[in-house]
């Protein structure tokens, strides 16, 4: 396993410069490597002066593997990996380090609900004080609804750098998910996935959902004016092949800063 490169951009705000990094990271199924792995790239962050520091849809256990090949595995395994949001022992253990980096960070990972059976794709974020806010993904495929519960609200967090709406994958394909976070007052959208190439279509640059990424993140950046922040794996996992291309996206639809794939 390896990480992939991470991008950094800086941008002029109302308080001064702040500087986000986002990363494309080979997946992982193994907690403690994965656990890991945060710890380390967070320092790499922190070290680049990063304020935040972005990960992808289910960084901590991986997303899981191809349904219509292991849903029975894939079910049970993320269950028995799922942890409560913020006590769970890898959550607590990632909010420690980034208050010891003094940085924030953004990750995801499969949360165990209140309700026994229940698990929600989720993203946490934390700061230097600790645990600020979670979203629970509301736009859940299909296939995706036999693991997770869809979420309902899409709450919007105060930071020191702006506020942040975060979104998940296929939320991003509904310009409602952007617009509704815009209205709700956030500053910068934060949107983690776990975004694969079509089965076939080995060349990146003419991937077709390669180009539909790549558009989407342009486009709710542009329509919203505001900044967009992409993270995705890179590499393969479960079946799957990954794009890579975590990116910075300017409220005018440039990408100011990207992993490339």
């Amino acid at each position: 396993m390896r990480a992939l490169p991470s991008a950094a951009t800086s941008a002029e705000g109302g308080s001064g410069q702040t500087t986000i990094a986002t990363v494309a990271v080979e997946g992982t199924y193994d907690l403690e490597l994965s656990l890991k792995r945060h710890l380390s790239l967070m320092e790499e962050a922190a070290a680049q002066r990063a304020d935040l520091v972005v990960f992808p849809e289910i960084s901590l256990q991986g997303y899981p593997p191809d349904l219509d090949r292991f849903y029975s595995e894939r079910i049970a395994e993320a269950y028995r990996n799922a942890e409560a949001v913020p006590d769970g022992p890898s959550v607590q253990a990632i909010m420690a380090h980034a208050a010891e980096l003094g940085i924030h960070v953004i990750f995801g990972l499969n949360e165990r609900g209140t309700s026994p059976g229940v698990i929600y794709n989720t993203m946490v974020l934390a700061g230097p004080d600790g645990y600020i806010g979670k979203y629970r993904k509301v736009h859940v495929g299909i296939t995706e609804q036999l693991t997770w519960r869809r979420g309902d609200d899409w709450p919007v967090f105060s930071t020191p750098f702006g506020r942040i709406g975060m979104l998940i994958c296929y939320d991003k394909m509904w310009p409602e998910s952007c617009r509704e976070l815009m209205l709700r007052g956030a500053d910068i959208l934060v949107m983690s996935t776990a975004w694969p190439m079509v089965s076939g279509e080995k060349d990146v640059e003419t991937n077709t959902w390669a180009d539909l990424y790549r558009l989407y993140d342009r486009s709710r950046a542009a329509e919203n004016s505001r900044w967009f922040v992409s993270s995705n794996f890179g590499g393969s996992m479960g079946g799957a092949d990954f794009i890579g291309l975590s990116q910075v996206v300017d409220p005018l639809g440039r990408v100011v800063a990207t992993t490339g794939s």
